[in-house]
């Protein structure tokens, strides 16, 4: 997934304040006549982010934290938060991902019944089955007649495939 480029470094930094211990952007400069100056920056977009307009394209704050913290356009990458929360944007919670990467990261579906992201029960077999995904295909852990069992194989996967990129918590 490629996002497209940030507004230049310099240009940002003369219309954004970013505090990176509280995640906040604030406008010290107005780029149009709606935003006022000390006013906090970014809206919910509907999908759980903060995103602000900032003239003529929107962008998402976690990406613009990032960028005027570290210096560097995320580009390719996407900027994934450590802890699940999509609008603490401290630099702490914020690391550049792949798409794939962050996908570990995913909360529970709202589609999951078994109340564990990776575990399932199997009808036919009367058991637990334990799976994670990886390279957008299933790896299956096995069937387990309790579902304390499945649960303990998905964590160790997650462990062995995800990484530090696995959801903690």
């Amino acid at each position: 997934m490629k996002h497209k480029p940030l507004p230049p470094l310099e240009e940002l930094k003369e219309y954004l304040d970013y505090n990176p211990d509280t995640g906040i952007l604030i406008w010290k400069k107005k780029p149009n006549r709606r935003v006022k100056i000390g006013e906090a920056v970014g809206r919910d977009n509907g999908k759980g982010y903060l995103q602000t307009r900032y003239k003529k394209g929107f962008f998402l704050c976690n990406r613009l934290a990032y960028y005027i913290y570290h210096g560097v356009d995320p580009l390719e990458y996407t900027v994934d938060h450590r802890n699940g929360n999509t609008i603490d944007n401290r630099i702490k919670n914020l690391r550049l991902a792949t798409y794939q990467q962050q996908q570990f990261n995913l909360g529970l579906s709202k589609k999951n019944k078994s109340g564990v992201t990776g575990v399932r029960w199997n009808k036919g077999s009367k058991r637990w089955v334990a799976y994670v995904s990886m390279n957008w295909k299933q790896i299956h852990l096995g069937h387990f007649t309790n579902k304390e069992d499945a649960i303990q194989a998905r964590k160790e996967a997650e462990i062995k495939y995800y990484g530090e990129f696995r959801r903690q918590d």
